[in-house]
């Protein structure tokens, strides 16, 4: 009789299975998905604070990166990861056809990173160097992509607090007189 109960139960297992595996594949498509960061800040462009780079990327990246045809911009962020304090800048500059790219650049005490976004958000290329260190290396996706992706997420935070301005405050009431 106990068998007879569990044959029952039993064919419910691939109908319970198939759902859990259909609401984690949602659940991480929602919380990990590909966001774009060259669309988060293209859209909000105009209302940073750009600031002059100059000199902000080498020459050397510029040609590894095949950029800086063009007036190039900064904004610069600063923060500890670890106790260690890293600058991260995101530059607004042009490629050879002369089209607005973005260049993200992060700074540690170690080293420094250069990644090229594509409009999509993705990695387009990459320039590495040892601070000190005199040349600057085009690195290959596959050993830049994990650094990719932690500054596209420190990016992209950042970029999401861009448009959350605070509410304006509500009009106030005018005086209505009773009528009779």
């Amino acid at each position: 009789m106990k068998s007879n109960r569990f044959r029952n139960v039993l064919w419910l297992a691939p109908l319970v299975v198939t759902f859990l595996w259909q609401s984690t594949a949602n659940l991480q498509a929602q919380a990990g998905g590909q966001v774009n960061v060259s669309k988060d800040i293209m859209d909000h462009k105009g209302m940073l604070n750009w600031k002059p780079a100059g000199n902000g990327i080498p020459q050397d990246v510029c040609t590894i990166l095949q950029v800086c045809n063009g007036d190039t911009k900064v904004v610069a962020l600063h923060a500890t990861e670890n106790g260690l304090p890293i600058a991260r800048g995101v530059f607004l500059t042009q490629d050879a056809k002369h089209m607005d790219v973005l260049v993200l650049e992060r700074q540690s005490t170690a080293d420094i990173y250069f990644f090229l976004l594509t409009p999509q958000g993705t990695l387009a290329k990459a320039a590495y160097a040892q601070v000190g260190g005199r040349s600057w290396t085009p690195m290959g996706m596959a050993l830049a992509d994990p650094s990719f992706k932690k500054e596209t997420a420190v990016w992209h935070a950042w970029a999401s607090k861009l448009g959350s301005e605070p509410a304006a405050a509500p009009a106030p009431a005018a005086d209505k007189k009773p009528e009779s």
